[in-house]
């Protein structure tokens, strides 16, 4: 059929309106208008998605499966990889700076767009080798003097030492009949120390007639040493014991050989820890790495230090763990409440450093 000029003309006019009406009913599937990403949103997290995932490389000071310190990094960077944010390469137990360097600057010489040094036994060999490579992005961890000492391509963090301390002497106090309590610290450096300084006031707040006795094992990742250190502390009437360690794993064992209760073990750290530990703070990296991502990806990663707490929600705490009938029965809802003072600030903690 020959089609005129008006008939073409209303037809065009019906398709026209058909289009307008698809374009405003939208996808079945997407957001409502009151929702919908700005044409400005949708084209940076198009612009994410298409980025290809950057090469990142993690040294640890220890095993990443010990259910702490380590692990916490790994998982972390893992969780970034999954998400399609990076492509990972992990080494462990580099502690010994000598060891640690040659990996990194092999990661470096490889052109990896992030190396993090996981430890502060790390935290020098990473300053080290980042100056010899200045258009490599570095990050590592140490105390609070690390600040000091970041490069323009060196990020630094830490965290709330005197906090994390804090958290397990608060929960110790509240333990029935545990008027002595044991403390398994590593080595006896500034920053152990200030933690259990932090342990000390909290457990000052909770119990302040209780006494606290500390045996150092000198080291981080000593097991044997740690399960020596609480048969020592068992012996003298110290039945609850707090792990000021890297994740106490040889603590938890010990403990339960001695029926003694745990704080501080790293919960996933051996099969002991759930039999004895009542609750611990733990680590969460993954806000830690993403900013890094983030940052490379923005062109303002460099020289930034920052300090995790509960705040910004890089120290956690575990669930209780109802171990005893010492145990009190609303003990979790005065952690979740301590919890919410520290990040709200409306609990204010001095410097534990001396």
């Amino acid at each position: 059929m020959r089609r005129t000029p008006s008939t073409l003309l209303a037809l065009l006019i019906a398709l026209l309106a058909v289009a307008a009406v698809a374009i405003g009913c939208g996808s079945d599937d997407g957001d409502s208008d009151a929702t919908a990403a700005s044409p400005s949103t949708s084209a940076t997290a198009s612009a994410a998605a298409d980025a290809e995932p950057l090469q990142v490389a993690l040294l640890t000071s220890g095993l990443t499966n010990d259910g702490g310190f380590n692990q916490w990094a790994a998982e972390a960077l893992r969780q970034l990889e999954e998400e399609g944010l990076v492509k990972a390469q992990i080494r462990q137990q580099l502690a010994d700076p000598t060891a640690a360097e040659p990996v990194l600057r092999e990661f470096a010489s490889r052109g990896y767009d992030l190396i993090i040094g996981h430890g502060i036994d790390l935290s020098e060999a990473t300053l080290k080798v980042a100056r010899q490579f200045p258009d490599v992005h570095f990050a590592t961890t140490g105390d609070n003097t690390l600040a000091d000492k970041l490069l323009d391509n060196v990020d630094g963090w830490t965290y709330d030492f005197g906090q994390f301390g804090y958290v397990g002497g608060y929960v110790a106090g509240l333990i029935q009949g545990h008027d002595q309590v044991g403390v398994v610290g590593g080595p006896k450096i500034p920053f152990v120390e200030a933690a259990g300084r932090g342990f000390a006031a909290g457990l000052e707040a909770t119990n302040p007639q209780a006494k606290i006795e500390t045996i150092y094992t000198g080291d981080f990742y000593d097991s044997q040493k740690e399960q020596e250190a609480v048969r020592s502390l068992v012996q003298k009437g110290n039945t609850l014991i707090y792990a000021n360690t890297a994740e106490g794993n040889g603590v938890a064992p010990a403990a339960k050989a001695e029926g003694a209760w745990t704080i501080g073990v790293a919960v996933a750290g051996s099969p002991a820890a759930k039999d004895v530990n009542i609750t611990s703070p733990n680590l969460n990296f993954y806000p830690v790495y993403k900013g890094y991502v983030d940052d490379i990806r923005a062109g303002s990663f460099g020289k930034k230090f920052e300090v995790g707490d509960l705040a910004n929600k890089q120290i956690g705490i575990e669930p209780v763990n109802q171990v005893s009938d010492e145990v009190p029965a609303d003990l979790q809802e005065k952690v979740d409440e301590l919890s919410q003072q520290l990040a709200s600030g409306e609990l204010e903690l001095p410097s534990f450093f001396e």
